[in-house]
Protein backbone atom coordinates (compact mmCIF):
# COMPACT_ATOMS: atom_id res chain seq x y z
CA UNK A 1 0.00 0.00 0.00
CA UNK A 2 1.39 3.40 -0.99
CA UNK A 3 1.72 6.27 1.43
CA UNK A 4 -0.88 8.28 -0.49
CA UNK A 5 -3.52 5.52 -0.19
CA UNK A 6 -2.75 5.03 3.52
CA UNK A 7 -3.08 8.77 4.12
CA UNK A 8 -6.42 8.88 2.30
CA UNK A 9 -7.79 5.99 4.40
CA UNK A 10 -6.55 7.63 7.59
CA UNK A 11 -8.25 10.94 6.69
CA UNK A 12 -11.53 9.16 6.07
CA UNK A 13 -11.32 7.39 9.43
CA UNK A 14 -10.64 10.66 11.25
CA UNK A 15 -13.71 12.40 9.81
CA UNK A 16 -15.85 10.84 12.52
CA UNK A 17 -13.70 12.24 15.33
CA UNK A 18 -13.66 10.09 18.46
CA UNK A 19 -17.02 8.49 17.74
CA UNK A 20 -15.27 5.53 16.16
CA UNK A 21 -13.31 4.92 19.37
CA UNK A 22 -16.33 4.56 21.68
CA UNK A 23 -16.31 0.76 21.67
CA UNK A 24 -12.54 0.74 22.04
CA UNK A 25 -12.66 3.11 25.02
CA UNK A 26 -15.55 1.20 26.61
CA UNK A 27 -13.69 -2.11 26.33
CA UNK A 28 -10.53 -0.51 27.69
CA UNK A 29 -12.31 0.96 30.71
CA UNK A 30 -14.31 -2.19 31.47
CA UNK A 31 -11.31 -4.48 31.03
CA UNK A 32 -9.02 -2.46 33.30
CA UNK A 33 -11.79 -1.97 35.89
CA UNK A 34 -12.59 -5.71 35.91
CA UNK A 35 -8.97 -6.73 36.39
CA UNK A 36 -8.44 -4.15 39.17
CA UNK A 37 -11.67 -5.12 40.95
CA UNK A 38 -10.91 -8.84 40.78
CA UNK A 39 -7.45 -8.30 42.24
CA UNK A 40 -8.81 -6.14 45.05
CA UNK A 41 -11.56 -8.60 45.99
CA UNK A 42 -9.17 -11.55 45.85
CA UNK A 43 -6.70 -9.88 48.19
CA UNK A 44 -9.49 -8.88 50.59
CA UNK A 45 -10.77 -12.47 50.76
CA UNK A 46 -7.24 -13.80 51.20
CA UNK A 47 -6.58 -11.34 54.05
CA UNK A 48 -9.84 -12.36 55.70
CA UNK A 49 -9.00 -16.06 55.44
CA UNK A 50 -5.58 -15.43 56.99
CA UNK A 51 -7.01 -13.32 59.82
CA UNK A 52 -9.79 -15.82 60.63
CA UNK A 53 -7.91 -18.97 59.67
CA UNK A 54 -7.91 -20.43 63.20
CA UNK A 55 -11.65 -19.88 63.67
CA UNK A 56 -12.46 -21.33 60.24
CA UNK A 57 -10.29 -24.36 60.94
CA UNK A 58 -11.58 -24.75 64.49
CA UNK A 59 -8.09 -24.52 66.00
CA UNK A 60 -4.55 -23.41 65.27
CA UNK A 61 -3.83 -26.77 63.64
CA UNK A 62 -5.62 -29.95 62.65
CA UNK A 63 -4.41 -33.52 62.29
CA UNK A 64 -6.65 -35.84 60.29
CA UNK A 65 -6.46 -39.63 60.39
CA UNK A 66 -8.34 -42.05 58.16
CA UNK A 67 -10.20 -45.13 59.46
CA UNK A 68 -8.53 -44.99 62.88
CA UNK A 69 -8.08 -43.05 66.10
CA UNK A 70 -4.78 -41.71 67.40
CA UNK A 71 -2.97 -44.28 69.52
CA UNK A 72 -1.88 -43.39 73.10
CA UNK A 73 1.59 -42.27 71.99
CA UNK A 74 0.20 -40.01 69.28
CA UNK A 75 -2.43 -38.57 71.61
CA UNK A 76 0.24 -37.91 74.25
CA UNK A 77 2.30 -36.00 71.67
CA UNK A 78 -0.68 -33.81 70.83
CA UNK A 79 -1.41 -33.15 74.50
CA UNK A 80 2.22 -32.14 75.01
CA UNK A 81 2.34 -29.72 72.07
CA UNK A 82 -1.11 -28.16 72.39
CA UNK A 83 -2.89 -26.22 75.11
CA UNK A 84 -6.21 -27.88 74.19
CA UNK A 85 -7.20 -30.82 71.97
CA UNK A 86 -10.62 -31.69 70.56
CA UNK A 87 -11.39 -34.99 68.84
CA UNK A 88 -13.98 -35.23 66.06
CA UNK A 89 -15.18 -38.25 64.10
CA UNK A 90 -16.83 -37.70 60.72
CA UNK A 91 -18.75 -40.37 58.81
CA UNK A 92 -21.99 -41.05 56.95
CA UNK A 93 -24.92 -42.99 58.32
CA UNK A 94 -28.69 -43.37 58.03
CA UNK A 95 -30.96 -41.64 60.52
CA UNK A 96 -33.99 -43.86 61.04
CA UNK A 97 -37.33 -42.85 62.53
CA UNK A 98 -39.82 -45.58 63.37
CA UNK A 99 -39.61 -49.31 62.69
CA UNK A 100 -40.63 -51.81 60.05
CA UNK A 101 -42.00 -50.86 56.66
CA UNK A 102 -43.23 -47.47 57.88
CA UNK A 103 -39.77 -46.34 59.03
CA UNK A 104 -38.42 -43.10 57.55
CA UNK A 105 -34.72 -42.97 56.64
CA UNK A 106 -32.45 -40.10 55.74
CA UNK A 107 -28.75 -40.03 54.88
CA UNK A 108 -26.77 -37.81 57.25
CA UNK A 109 -23.17 -36.67 57.64
CA UNK A 110 -22.50 -37.40 61.31
CA UNK A 111 -20.02 -35.39 63.36
CA UNK A 112 -19.23 -37.08 66.66
CA UNK A 113 -17.52 -34.72 69.11
CA UNK A 114 -16.01 -34.75 72.60
CA UNK A 115 -16.44 -32.39 75.55
CA UNK A 116 -13.79 -29.94 74.26
CA UNK A 117 -15.53 -29.15 70.94
CA UNK A 118 -15.64 -26.41 69.72
CA UNK A 119 -12.25 -24.96 70.63
CA UNK A 120 -12.96 -21.72 68.76
CA UNK A 121 -16.25 -20.17 67.73
CA UNK A 122 -19.74 -21.22 68.76
CA UNK A 123 -22.26 -23.78 67.57
CA UNK A 124 -25.55 -21.98 67.00
CA UNK A 125 -28.68 -23.96 67.83
CA UNK A 126 -32.43 -23.42 67.72
CA UNK A 127 -33.68 -23.21 70.44
CA UNK A 128 -30.66 -21.30 71.71
CA UNK A 129 -28.60 -23.41 74.13
CA UNK A 130 -25.02 -24.62 74.59
CA UNK A 131 -24.07 -27.65 72.51
CA UNK A 132 -23.18 -29.59 75.67
CA UNK A 133 -26.67 -29.07 77.04
CA UNK A 134 -28.27 -30.27 73.79
CA UNK A 135 -26.15 -33.41 73.69
CA UNK A 136 -27.00 -34.41 77.27
CA UNK A 137 -30.31 -35.69 75.95
CA UNK A 138 -33.45 -36.55 77.88
CA UNK A 139 -35.40 -39.51 79.23
CA UNK A 140 -32.23 -41.56 79.57
CA UNK A 141 -31.29 -41.17 75.90
CA UNK A 142 -28.33 -39.21 74.50
CA UNK A 143 -29.10 -36.03 72.60
CA UNK A 144 -28.44 -35.12 68.98
CA UNK A 145 -28.72 -31.93 66.95
CA UNK A 146 -29.79 -32.06 63.30
CA UNK A 147 -29.86 -29.64 60.43
CA UNK A 148 -33.36 -28.42 59.69
CA UNK A 149 -33.49 -30.00 56.24
CA UNK A 150 -32.90 -33.44 57.78
CA UNK A 151 -35.47 -32.89 60.52
CA UNK A 152 -38.02 -31.80 57.91
CA UNK A 153 -37.17 -34.76 55.69
CA UNK A 154 -37.88 -37.15 58.57
CA UNK A 155 -40.87 -35.09 59.79
CA UNK A 156 -39.26 -34.72 63.22
CA UNK A 157 -39.89 -32.17 65.96
CA UNK A 158 -37.91 -31.42 69.11
CA UNK A 159 -38.17 -34.37 71.48
CA UNK A 160 -38.68 -37.05 68.82
CA UNK A 161 -36.50 -40.15 68.79
CA UNK A 162 -34.43 -41.65 65.97
CA UNK A 163 -31.65 -44.19 65.52
CA UNK A 164 -28.10 -44.10 64.24
CA UNK A 165 -27.07 -47.70 63.80
CA UNK A 166 -28.42 -49.55 66.82
CA UNK A 167 -28.23 -46.52 69.15
CA UNK A 168 -31.35 -44.46 69.85
CA UNK A 169 -31.10 -40.66 70.23
CA UNK A 170 -33.47 -37.85 71.11
CA UNK A 171 -33.66 -34.82 68.82
CA UNK A 172 -32.93 -31.83 71.07
CA UNK A 173 -32.16 -28.85 68.79
CA UNK A 174 -31.83 -27.68 65.20
CA UNK A 175 -28.29 -27.03 64.01
CA UNK A 176 -28.14 -23.49 62.61
CA UNK A 177 -24.39 -23.00 62.26
CA UNK A 178 -21.15 -24.79 63.11
CA UNK A 179 -17.97 -22.67 63.26
CA UNK A 180 -15.78 -25.01 61.21
CA UNK A 181 -18.33 -25.79 58.48
CA UNK A 182 -16.24 -24.05 55.77
CA UNK A 183 -13.65 -26.86 55.81
CA UNK A 184 -16.16 -29.68 55.75
CA UNK A 185 -16.05 -30.04 51.98
CA UNK A 186 -18.71 -31.91 50.05
CA UNK A 187 -21.18 -33.81 52.20
CA UNK A 188 -23.60 -36.43 50.94
CA UNK A 189 -26.21 -35.59 53.54
CA UNK A 190 -27.28 -32.92 56.06
CA UNK A 191 -25.20 -32.58 59.22
CA UNK A 192 -25.99 -34.17 62.58
CA UNK A 193 -23.89 -33.85 65.75
CA UNK A 194 -23.67 -36.35 68.61
CA UNK A 195 -21.20 -37.31 71.33
CA UNK A 196 -18.55 -39.84 70.33
CA UNK A 197 -19.05 -41.73 73.60
CA UNK A 198 -22.75 -42.14 72.81
CA UNK A 199 -21.88 -44.11 69.67
CA UNK A 200 -20.02 -46.85 71.53
CA UNK A 201 -22.95 -49.25 71.25
CA UNK A 202 -24.16 -48.19 67.81
CA UNK A 203 -21.89 -50.48 65.78
CA UNK A 204 -21.00 -47.57 63.50
CA UNK A 205 -17.41 -46.92 64.60
CA UNK A 206 -15.31 -50.05 64.63
CA UNK A 207 -12.50 -51.67 62.60
CA UNK A 208 -13.52 -51.90 58.95
CA UNK A 209 -15.96 -48.98 58.97
CA UNK A 210 -15.32 -45.80 56.97
CA UNK A 211 -14.69 -42.74 59.10
CA UNK A 212 -12.23 -39.89 59.51
CA UNK A 213 -10.86 -38.65 62.81
CA UNK A 214 -9.86 -35.00 63.18
CA UNK A 215 -7.85 -33.59 66.07
CA UNK A 216 -8.13 -29.82 66.52
CA UNK A 217 -5.25 -28.20 68.41
CA UNK A 218 -4.87 -24.81 70.02
CA UNK A 219 -1.18 -24.00 70.26
CA UNK A 220 0.91 -21.75 72.52
CA UNK A 221 1.55 -18.26 71.23
CA UNK A 222 4.57 -18.15 68.94
CA UNK A 223 4.49 -21.88 68.11
CA UNK A 224 6.55 -22.82 65.05
CA UNK A 225 3.96 -24.31 62.69
CA UNK A 226 6.49 -25.57 60.16
CA UNK A 227 8.48 -27.39 62.85
CA UNK A 228 5.31 -28.89 64.36
CA UNK A 229 4.14 -30.06 60.95
CA UNK A 230 7.46 -31.78 60.27
CA UNK A 231 7.47 -33.41 63.70
CA UNK A 232 3.84 -34.55 63.35
CA UNK A 233 4.52 -36.12 59.97
CA UNK A 234 7.46 -37.96 61.50
CA UNK A 235 5.42 -39.10 64.54
CA UNK A 236 2.20 -40.11 62.78
CA UNK A 237 1.49 -42.53 59.94
CA UNK A 238 -0.79 -41.41 57.14
CA UNK A 239 -1.82 -38.01 58.48
CA UNK A 240 -3.14 -34.88 56.82
CA UNK A 241 -1.94 -31.66 58.44
CA UNK A 242 -3.65 -28.28 58.18
CA UNK A 243 -3.04 -25.11 60.16
CA UNK A 244 -4.39 -21.60 60.51
CA UNK A 245 -2.24 -20.28 57.66
CA UNK A 246 -4.52 -22.12 55.22
CA UNK A 247 -7.58 -22.94 57.26
CA UNK A 248 -9.93 -23.28 54.28
CA UNK A 249 -7.91 -24.48 51.27
CA UNK A 250 -11.04 -25.33 49.32
CA UNK A 251 -12.34 -21.76 49.65
CA UNK A 252 -8.95 -20.36 48.66
CA UNK A 253 -8.77 -22.58 45.58
CA UNK A 254 -12.30 -21.57 44.54
CA UNK A 255 -11.45 -17.87 44.92
CA UNK A 256 -8.21 -18.26 42.95
CA UNK A 257 -9.94 -20.10 40.09
CA UNK A 258 -12.83 -17.65 39.97
CA UNK A 259 -10.36 -14.76 39.98
CA UNK A 260 -8.40 -16.29 37.12
CA UNK A 261 -11.58 -16.68 35.09
CA UNK A 262 -12.69 -13.07 35.72
CA UNK A 263 -9.22 -11.75 34.88
CA UNK A 264 -9.45 -13.70 31.62
CA UNK A 265 -12.79 -11.96 30.93
CA UNK A 266 -11.13 -8.61 31.58
CA UNK A 267 -8.25 -9.45 29.24
CA UNK A 268 -10.73 -10.54 26.59
CA UNK A 269 -12.38 -7.13 26.89
CA UNK A 270 -9.03 -5.45 26.44
CA UNK A 271 -8.21 -7.64 23.47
Amino acid sequence: MSLAVASRIARRELRGGLRGFRIFLACLILGVAAIAAVGSVRESIRAGLEAEGATILGGDAEIELTYRFADPVERAWMETQATRVAELVDFRSMAVVGTGETAERGLTQVKAVDEAYPLLGDVVLDPDMPLGTALEGADGLPGAVLERILADRLDMTIGDRFRLGSQEFVFTAVLVNEPDSAIGGFGLGPRSIVRTTDLSGSGLIQPGTLFETEYKLTLPEGADLDALKAEAEAQFTGIRWRDRRNGAPGVQQFVDRLSSFLVLVGLAGLA
